[in-house]
């Protein structure tokens, strides 16, 4: 994925329906949030990105009144949907909009599973993809609009990798006979 390639949060609610049609056609996306829990009393949900095999999404619920159309992506069976260390995107999820969840694969719970020694999504994506995340804007200002190019780049950055890194532990968890354990 290109550093120079700027992907638009999408701030009106045509083109949220039109990514969740896109999505409900995959049967495995990644998802993470960031929020501004570091800057506000009350933290709320700032950014959803999404990643299928050929597109990275990126939502902005600041700009937008009603994300029900992405309820069905989160409680459908069919879905798969990968996070790194999935617990505070799942609670903020459900306080802010009401999702509900079926189908999640945690990348963060396989690796501690497999006995690796590092398991922040950072160093795992350097050590498996040789790829370098800023992770100092996991600490930004998520809840600011414009968001700086630089802060929409790391987003989208921050799920590309999830669907190729479930794959590879996945694979290693059914190798080591602890698939059932995920």
């Amino acid at each position: 994925m290109p550093d120079a390639e700027i992907i638009r949060p999408i701030t009106q609610p045509a083109a949220l329906e039109k990514l969740a049609r896109r999505l409900a056609r995959h049967s495995i996306l990644g998802v993470d949030t960031e929020s501004n829990s570091l800057f506000a009393y009350r933290e709320q949900v700032c950014l959803i990105q999404f990643s299928t095999s050929d597109e990275d999404a990126l939502v902005d619920p600041l700009a937008l009144d009603d994300l029900s159309p992405l309820a069905d992506i989160f409680a459908s069976p069919k879905i798969e949907k990968i996070f790194h260390a999935a617990e505070y995107d799942l609670i903020c999820l459900k306080r802010d909009f009401g999702f509900s969840f079926a189908n999640l694969f945690d990348t963060m719970v396989a690796a501690r599973i497999l006995g690796w020694e590092e398991i922040g999504l950072g160093s795992i994506l350097k050590a498996e993809f040789d790829v370098q995340l800023d992770k100092r804007f996991q600490r930004a200002n998520w809840g600011k609009r414009p968001l700086a190019a630089e802060l929409i780049n790391y987003a989208s950055r921050d799920t590309h990798y999830l669907i190729p890194l479930r794959d590879r532990l996945w694979s290693d968890l059914q190798r080591q006979g602890m698939a059932h354990l995920r």
